[in-house]
């Protein structure tokens, strides 16, 4: 069967672990590995108006307002996502049969995969927007909600709605997958399995670096790490544990540093912030209607949200949709809210929270200031090469191609001796919706730096609004240049 050599040749199988009928797989074209090859099993999943969803969620939230080709949405990173866990697996099983039985490999490729493909199932509106930015204003809980909590109850609520052809202890175990989380089952699987989509352990899954490859390859930049191919097809489990050749170190490293560039020159963009917090605005101006805060908890609702939101709010009627429209408006006619000031953190500073921030600052504006407290905005961010201030590689393990069983951990000299001092920083920006208030509040900003943290910000000389240029309408007057 055709069909079925090109699959096997596609994964780097010796091999076939599958065993299907010509129509039973399918293939679908994608700009970073030109084909992705499922079986029926994993499309039964995507074939469903709830995983559809994510065609209507844009991958980099409000990105596209400043990187005009950033369009792509969750729906691809997620099939890419489930591609290279179903090559992830099928690797390690190549490199060491004796892991498992014909059977459980089988059974274990299939879930990882579903575990790639739908682990964002629960991304709201304008992706991280929605949960790190909206819903902590939303709910002033302790109780942090998250994309992950919505990804599994969507994908339960399928289980009960659709035939997946899964069973209630599959789909527990694609969901503690999801979550990176060997605690959330007892059915003594190993660690490692749950290290391949969201690896708590070190960070290096194949979420990320599917999101690093398709996020560069849309943003125009040349991607860091197009040899993951090679560094998966070479990994092997040693003491429960996913490691990979020695020699590849640096490209790994390469692989944290490139998402810290992604995070500080795209990610974090100071007029996608500004963005952000006019959508979010939008979307807390109609709460009482919508109940963002209730339809996170709630399937049959949520599955229908996503980012066409915007448009619903525009379109709508009555006087309560009135302050949403206008923010609307403005975004529309790209009269953005305004970038003011920022402080980069020493990593060991202990902040306040974004309101207390902001409700000291007031304390120093000039009284002849006329500052409403609703027109500040502040955030605060942490951003680095892993999840702590340290060389993301000492929490990597390797082995040596003179000995594939021996773990070896890695460390600075195993990289490079011409590393960062400090792998990680914080940082404290400002905004405003209200062009007017800038200079006192960017002045009352350096005054709070001054007092609580010690140093003033970097002077900002960036928020000169440009006169409007006149209205042409004798075109034979214009100059050519």
């Amino acid at each position: 069967m055709a069909e079925q050599e090109e699959y096997s040749q596609c994964q780097g199988l010796g091999y076939t672990l599958i065993k299907h009928s010509k129509s039973e797989i399918r293939k679908i074209s994608d700009p970073i590995y030109d084909f992705i090859y499922f079986d029926h099993a994993i499309w039964k999943v995507i074939d469903n108006p709830v995983y559809q969803r994510l065609r209507n969620i844009k991958q980099l939230g409000t990105t596209s307002w400043v990187f005009q080709g950033a369009n792509h949405t969750r729906f691809e990173h997620c099939l890419g996502v489930g591609h290279l866990a179903q090559q992830f697996i099928t690797s390690i099983y190549k490199n060491q049969p004796y892991l498992d039985g014909e059977e459980d490999k089988r059974r274990n490729i299939k879930l990882v995969t579903i575990a790639g493909i739908v682990h964002d199932l629960g991304h709201g509106p304008f992706s991280h927007m929605f949960d790190n930015l909206l819903i902590p204003k939303l709910t002033n809980s302790s109780e942090l909600w998250c994309h992950e909590q919505a990804s599994e109850m969507l994908f339960n609520y399928m289980y009960d709605k659709y035939s997946l052809g899964l069973e209630k202890d599959e789909v527990n175990f694609i969901n503690a997958l999801v979550h990176g989380d060997n605690n959330k089952v007892s059915n003594g699987k190993k660690q490692w399995f749950y290290d391949i989509v969201s690896n708590k352990r070190n960070g290096i899954d194949v979420d990320r670096v599917d999101y690093i490859r398709r996020d560069c390859h849309h943003l125009g930049q040349p991607p860091s790490i197009k040899d993951f191919k090679y560094l998966m097809q070479e990994s092997r489990v040693i003491d429960d544990e996913i490691c990979y050749p020695q020699r590849y170190a640096f490209n790994i490293f390469d692989l944290f540093n490139t998402r810290y560039k992604l995070f500080k020159i795209v990610y974090l963009n100071r007029i996608s912030q500004c963005i952000e917090q006019m959508i979010c605005d939008i979307m807390l101006s109609v709460n009482s209607i919508y109940k963002f805060d209730e339809i996170i908890y709630e399937p049959e609702r949520y599955c229908k949200l996503n980012d066409s939101i915007i448009e619903q709010i525009d379109s709508a009627e009555g006087p309560e949709y009135a302050k949403a429209q206008a923010i609307i408006k403005r975004l529309k006619m790209r009269e953005l809210y305004k970038f003011v000031s920022e402080a980069l953190v020493p990593q060991s500073t202990i902040l306040q929270s974004n309101e207390k921030i902001r409700d000291e600052m007031l304390a120093y504006m000039p009284s002849s200031a006329s500052v409403n407290i609703d027109e500040i905005y502040v955030s605060q961010g942490k951003v680095g090469f892993g999840s702590n201030n340290e060389n993301p590689i000492n929490l990597v393990h390797f082995y040596k191609g003179s000995d594939q069983d021996l773990k070896i951990q890695g460390n600075d000299t195993t990289t490079s001796f011409c590393l960062p001092k400090q792998f990680s920083e914080k940082f404290i920006r400002v905004f405003v919706s209200n062009v007017q208030i800038i200079q006192p509040v960017e002045k009352a900003f350096e005054l709070y730096c001054k007092n609580k943290l010690g140093f003033s910000p970097i002077n900002q000389d960036r928020y000169q609004t440009p006169q409007k240029a006149p209205v042409v309408t004798d075109f034979s007057q214009v100059k050519l240049t």
